[in-house]
């Protein structure tokens, strides 16, 4: 019987139904102790401190909590990028403000810094800069514009530029444990500030029941049963890490063989944490690829479609957004994740690809 190659999917062991199980035998699953714990682990991973973050139930909620600890209102504008998941727009749309879309840099996907300063007003309350698909970003030139900067790190833990982790440079740092990400929770997110006070300001809105005053607050907090499986799935975070590695590491050399090119950093100061291996190419050699890899039994996917983007969505000409146009329509995405190590998977990917 073939087996199909899923293109990412999370790696869970007994550890991880251990440390779920001896939660619901202890009857306490709302937001506790594994919460806590988990919030330090993460807080000292990314910048050296015990308190510095708070955990919320998903990536858009934490982008949307960071939007309301930096005092965006309606009125308000909010700039990212156009190539990014479609989070950060909903995010904004939530909080009723307006957001200002860029084109991005052909070579690492990130937001374009020539396309921004040319949105840059008045209005202009806050910067969401994501960590494409764990590629960090040019950083240190957008912090000199004075205005306080989201990190979008949902993609980018165990990234790190100048050996210090993403998530430290800007005002705020979001992270997301969707099913599919670097360590999983199932759905949960971080928020991760050096300023303390953003985060006791979060903490404060999302605790919402039993308060001496009153405003609106949400429960947009993440369960004890989350928590135990991040803590697992944390300490498992070096290991995935040089797996994902390893694996890119081959890739580069295929494409290296056969002069195909590929999404990587701008600089060797940027570590990304191989969340992704993007392949680049024309069109009708992304297709190709893309079906000779599917009649193989290998899944691949376009890591977002010409529809997702942004300024798709909002009906904004598509001239001004040129490299996102581009990249949508000549990349595909490439399976990278632990378990094609732990399955012996790998080399049949390769193999296959040697083929093409």
């Amino acid at each position: 019987m073939t087996v199909t190659i899923s293109h990412n999917k999370p790696s869970i062991d007994e550890n991880e139904e251990k440390a779920v199980a001896e939660v619901l035998k202890s009857k306490w699953i709302a937001t506790g102790e594994k919460v806590k714990e988990f919030e330090k682990l993460i807080s000292n991973y990314i910048g050296n401190h015990d308190s510095n973050a708070v955990a919320v139930s998903n990536g858009t909620t934490a982008i949307y909590l960071s939007l309301v600890a930096l005092g965006v209102k309606p009125s308000d504008e909010v700039i990212m990028p156009t190539y990014v998941c479609s989070a950060l727009l909903n995010a904004v749309n939530m909080l009723g403000a307006k957001p200002v879309i860029t084109d991005v840099d052909y070579e690492d996907f990130n937001v374009s810094y020539n396309s921004l300063i040319e949105k840059i007003n008045e209005n202009t309350k806050a910067i969401i800069v994501p960590h494409l698909f764990g590629v960090p970003a040019e950083i240190h030139n957008l912090k000199e514009l004075g205005i306080p900067i989201i990190e979008d790190c949902a993609q980018a833990i165990g990234s790190k530029i100048d050996s210090k982790s993403v998530g430290v440079f800007g005002k705020i740092a979001v992270f997301s444990f969707y099913a599919t990400k670097m360590i999983t929770t199932g759905q949960g997110g971080m928020v991760y500030s050096n300023d303390r006070s953003i985060i006791d300001n979060i903490r404060d809105y999302i605790n919402f029941d039993c308060r001496t005053d009153y405003y609106p607050r949400f429960n947009f907090q993440m369960t004890d049963i989350q928590g135990a499986l991040g803590i697992a799935q944390f300490g498992k975070l070096k290991d995935f890490l040089d797996k994902r590695k390893k694996i890119a590491e081959t890739y580069q050399k295929i494409c290296f063989q056969k002069g195909w090119d590929y999404q990587k950093p701008k600089s060797d100061i940027y570590l990304q944490n191989w969340y992704r291996f993007i392949i680049k190419g024309d069109t009708i050699f992304i297709q190709k690829l893309k079906t000779f890899l599917n009649d193989n039994e290998i899944k691949s996917i376009v890591p977002i479609e010409r529809y997702e983007l942004l300024h798709n969505y909002l009906k904004q000409s598509a001239d001004d957004f040129e490299n996102a146009e581009l990249i949508s329509q000549s990349t595909l995405s490439l399976p990278i994740y632990p378990d094609l190590v732990v399955d012996n998977l790998f080399e049949g990917i390769l193999e296959t690809l040697r083929r093409f």
